[in-house]
């Protein structure tokens, strides 16, 4: 495809080269500015309203920072999985147990490897952000060494952008790849990614991480893990211009869920111009994940009380129960440091808990028995 079959409003143009054109888009800003329709505006401010519902409830309730934590985590799952990663957040949360250290274990399979990367690249940009530093390529670069840490490919280069050309498969049978630019490009194409970021946008906040994310992933800056970062950049741009107070949503959930979509809509942007749709269809993403997790914290608020009233004794069981939402993986031996109790009494809160069948048993061992919150799980997952 040649430019002249580009209508004039795509943010690009075709490239001729061997075997495939790539594409070379235009920098940000991007002009003239794209058009938004009412219908997408309106989208806009109820997904506004449903960010800001879910950033209220999710900072009032007891258990908010294991809220914060399982909700990074399970964004992190979400994401790997869009790369075909197999991996559950059960086992997330399995490891953490396993490793409370919190050191590095090089025995851990990949694909749980890569989503405790991403856990790690988001907590670490989040407390970035906290202490006042903006976004930057020296950030995003950090960012992309973490993503990769032990799980890179033959030919990847870590920490820095891509030095050869990439071919992205399509979804669609018989589309040829999509070749984004060349490594001579990308470092002035990058420059005003940062650029944008630094100067707030021209738009709404959403719209600005939906042009961002396109962006982002159509110039493909890195040799691998670009989708993974791309995605991880759409919390902290947003947390970044005060939009999110934490990460109390997860946009990857309904990228996985419609990923074809998600692929097709922002390949659209580059050859048809189609931004609206494609804003429409990433607001609609911040939107229903908002509308999910006000829902599930809801829901695990209304368990919290139903363990307070179901549970109100001075009980060792008891007191464990009530704090089943701030400890919902757990060992037997955690107990004892948890509630500073012998090892005795620790596995009776086990037994009586699992009796009532508020917890169970996931290793199917004999030893080294771990143990989730039944309901909590239910919730979060």
């Amino acid at each position: 495809m040649t430019r002249r079959e580009l209508p004039d409003d795509a943010p690009g143009k075709y490239v001729p080269y061997h075997p495939n054109p790539y594409y070379s888009p235009e920098p940000l800003p991007i002009e003239p500015k794209p058009q938004i329709s009412d219908q997408t505006r309106d989208l806009v401010t109820d997904a506004a309203y449903q960010i800001g519902r879910v950033d209220g409830i999710s900072s009032t309730v007891d258990f908010a920072a294991v809220l914060y934590t399982s909700l990074i985590r399970i964004e992190a799952v979400e994401s790997v999985r869009i790369e075909g990663a197999e991996v559950e957040y059960q086992d997330v949360e399995a490891y953490h147990t396993q490793n409370p250290s919190g050191e590095s274990d090089t025995t851990v399979e990949k694909d749980l490897k890569e989503a405790l990367n991403y856990e790690n690249a988001l907590t670490y940009g989040l407390e970035r952000l906290n202490e006042g530093d903006p976004i930057t390529l020296k950030l995003i670069k950090e960012l992309h060494s973490m993503i990769l840490e032990d799980v890179r490919n033959d030919g990847d280069v870590v920490g820095n952008f891509r030095d050869h050309l990439v071919h992205l498969t399509s979804p669609r049978l018989g589309q040829r790849p999509f070749v984004p630019p060349t490594p001579a490009g990308l470092s002035g194409l990058m420059q005003s990614l940062e650029s944008y970021i630094h100067m707030g946008g021209q738009h709404h906040p959403l719209v600005d991480a939906a042009i961002i994310h396109y962006f982002f992933e159509t110039v493909h800056p890195f040799s691998d893990g670009n989708g993974r970062l791309g995605r991880l950049l759409i919390i902290l741009y947003l947390v970044s211009e005060g939009y999110l107070e934490s990460p109390y949503i997860y946009p990857s959930a309904y990228f996985n869920r419609h990923k074809v979509e998600y692929v097709e809509r922002m390949r659209a942007v580059s050859e048809q111009g189609e931004w609206d749709e494609w804003i429409a269809f990433f607001v609609e993403g911040l939107r229903s994940q908002a509308e999910t997790s006000y829902e599930r914290t809801h829901q695990l608020r209304e368990l919290q009380k139903r363990y307070e009233r179901e549970y109100p004794g001075s009980t060792n069981t008891a007191k464990f129960a009530r704090q089943l939402l701030q400890y919902p993986y757990f060992t037997a031996p955690d107990l004892v440091e948890y509630l500073d109790v012998s090892r005795r009494t620790a596995y009776k809160v086990v037994d009586d808990l699992e009796a009532d069948g508020l917890i169970e048993e996931v290793t199917g061992k004999q030893r080294g028995k771990e143990y989730k919150a039944v309901d909590v799980f239910d919730i979060l997952e």
